[in-house]
């Protein structure tokens, strides 16, 4: 008998706890995304009485679409919990991502997975977990980490009505060495610290950003006993992270000893001042990462190498952007310019370019505009940086023609100097 009472009430237990479950607010919100896209690779089709062939595309019209899905699941003001996937970039008609006729790919992804809650007896909130970050900016997003989903854990406190206290630690890479000592050294952490500043027409967001990395988390065998060094990736076709001097390209032999961990940091000054109708913002940002090793490299003359240079993997730079703008009746007209350091073509002192981990500006969509939603065209930018370009620009934003439909037109003169990526 008392066994019979035990479990019933073991079971009374457990449908209580089920029963708070269903207690749960499950909300859905969604994109969808198509774009169609017309261009050519180059402005020069013959060279040498030859034709021209890109390496990227040689399609002069592309369809594409995406969608992300999101779920909420909301406990409480202070507990909620978010799920997301994407589906896509689908490319109308290609069979790997599931835009041939059939549509069965395999292409679904995690978007974001995450918990905010609030610590108890106090107003700080914290969400933990795969979540989109992007950090303090203006005049644009950021040059350095931009609307990218990373594994992270963050901490906002509203000190007073003007004062607020933003933490973060990231953990952008971990755990994907492969060489003889798997997992060993391989991880990437950084910790932020903001202080938004919030006024009746000004907004300052001073920031500043700790990061280490390991030796090993770029380093992939070679094939050949040896070990090669990559400091950039890609997703899907867009630029991941810049965290090194990488001379002609972005897998090179290490020659020498590098540190355990290399240090990496970065500070930013965005001000906004908005007096109706003006709108004034300026951005200053600095980043710099640590040499990990000295790399050799071979000079050549079509082809025959005659001399080999030693290189330095460190980087080091800063960049400046502003955004003036004045509010009409009918539209929004703006000028922005900015200028970013490059490299100086001197390989021994490394790059003089701003580290990043994912730069998306959308100052404009010739730059750090996610363009390959648009085509993905030979020529199109994939989430490139501001590093080593400047330039100048006019821009007209909520033009309407027809009601709830509104236009963004852009005219943008830059200059791209590349040496090193």
């Amino acid at each position: 008998m008392k066994k019979f009472f035990g479990g019933f009430a073991c079971l009374v237990l457990c449908l209580g706890i089920v029963s708070q479950t269903w207690a749960v607010d499950l909300k859905a919100r969604g994109l969808w995304q198509f774009g169609f896209g017309v261009g050519i690779d180059t402005l020069a089709d013959k060279a040498s009485g030859k034709h021209l062939h890109s390496g990227i595309s040689n399609d002069k019209f592309k369809a594409r679409q995406r969608i992300r899905q999101f779920f909420d699941a909301v406990v409480s003001e202070s507990l909620s919990g978010t799920v997301g996937f994407e589906i896509g970039h689908i490319r109308w008609g290609q069979a790997s991502t599931g835009g041939a006729l059939g549509a069965d790919g395999k292409i679904v992804k995690l978007r974001q997975a995450y918990i905010d809650w609030m610590v108890p007896e106090s107003p700080v909130k914290v969400r933990m977990g795969i979540q989109n970050v992007t950090l303090p900016s203006v005049a644009g997003d950021s040059n350095i980490m931009s609307d990218t989903e990373v594994a992270a854990i963050t901490a906002a406190w509203d000190i007073t009505e003007n004062v607020g206290l933003t933490a973060m630690w990231a953990r952008p890479y971990n755990d994907n060495y492969d060489g003889k000592q798997r997992d060993y050294l391989d991880n990437i952490d950084a910790f932020m610290l903001s202080l938004p500043l919030r006024f009746e027409d000004a907004e300052i967001t001073p920031w500043v950003m700790y990061g280490t990395q390991g030796k090993n988390a770029f380093r992939e065998p070679n094939g050949h006993g040896g070990y090669n060094y990559v400091f950039q990736g890609n997703d899907a076709g867009n630029q991941v992270g810049s965290l090194g001097a990488i001379p002609f390209g972005n897998v090179n032999q290490q020659r020498g000893a590098s540190p355990a961990y290399g240090s990496l940091f970065w500070f930013g000054l965005p001000v906004k001042y908005s007096p109706d109708p003006w709108n004034f913002e300026f951005e200053f940002d600095y980043g710099y990462a640590e040499s990990m090793g000295r790399y050799s490299v071979e000079k050549s003359w079509y082809g025959t190498p005659y001399a080999t240079q030693r290189v330095r993997t460190q980087r080091e730079g800063w960049l400046a952007k502003a955004l003036v703008e004045y509010k009409l009746d009918w539209m929004t007209s703006g000028i922005f310019g900015w200028y970013a350091t490059g490299d100086d073509g001197n390989l021994k002192n490394g790059s003089r370019r701003i580290p990043f981990f994912y730069a998306e500006t959308r100052l404009t969509s010739i730059l750090g505009d996610d363009t390959c939603l648009y085509g993905g065209i030979g020529g199109n930018d994939r989430s490139l940086s501001f590093d080593g370009t400047w330039g100048l620009g006019l821009r007209f934003k909520d033009i309407s023609f027809i009601p709830r439909v509104k236009h963004l037109l852009r005219a943008t003169y830059c200059l791209i100097a590349k040496i090193m990526i």
